[in-house]
């Protein structure tokens, strides 16, 4: 038994011995990141052209109109941002800023809402429908920080229509026209 006693008693010590010696260090340092301030935006597919031309007439005496190749659905609007702290939220303009619609006719464009969820927080198509001009229009509204994903079926479906507005005024210089229309991304 006395043997036991120590046995025990130096194993104690020991262990007594082993906690005493342990000590705890540490040491940190700062870490800087930095994300850039970002607004990007893209129409897809790439490379893409629409084409649109109005309907023949049915019959004599009836006026051009809508048919199939009257509207394209074909283009997606894509784009990823970020803002600064309590930043303000960023809008997207679509214009035509080459060539002009010849007079008669009218282009208009419906900006769908999100059709697939990307992250973060998305804007808002900010009418139904706009027709294009060469002056800039709001046609997303309320972007944050937040990307669509890119490519076909992800963010905001463009959907142009060729319109006769007035038959007096269409007179046909060239049967082709050929028109540069810009997406801005800003605040």
């Amino acid at each position: 038994m006395i043997k036991k006693l120590f046995i025990t008693s130096i194993l104690l010590s020991c262990l007594n011995a082993a906690n005493g010696q342990s000590y705890w260090s540490y040491d940190d340092h700062g870490l800087s990141l930095k994300m850039p301030e970002i607004s990007l935006i893209s129409v897809m597919p790439t490379n893409y052209t629409v084409s649109l031309s109005l309907g023949l007439p049915k019959n004599a005496g009836d006026k051009p109109g809508e048919n199939i190749d009257s509207k394209d659905d074909n283009t997606w609007l894509n784009y990823s941002c970020s803002m600064k702290y309590r930043g303000s939220y960023r809008k997207i303009y679509a214009q035509i800023t080459s060539g002009s619609v010849p007079d008669g006719l009218a282009i208009d464009l419906e900006v769908k809402d999100l059709q697939t969820q990307g992250t973060g927080t998305w804007g808002k198509r900010y009418s139904k429908s706009i027709t294009l001009s060469n002056q800039p229009q709001i046609v997303v509204s309320g972007i944050g920080g937040g990307c669509t994903k890119r490519g076909r079926n992800f963010g905001h479906q463009l959907i142009y229509e060729l319109k006769l507005t007035d038959i007096d005024e269409l007179i046909v210089d060239d049967d082709k026209t050929y028109l540069t229309i810009t997406y801005t991304i800003s605040d």
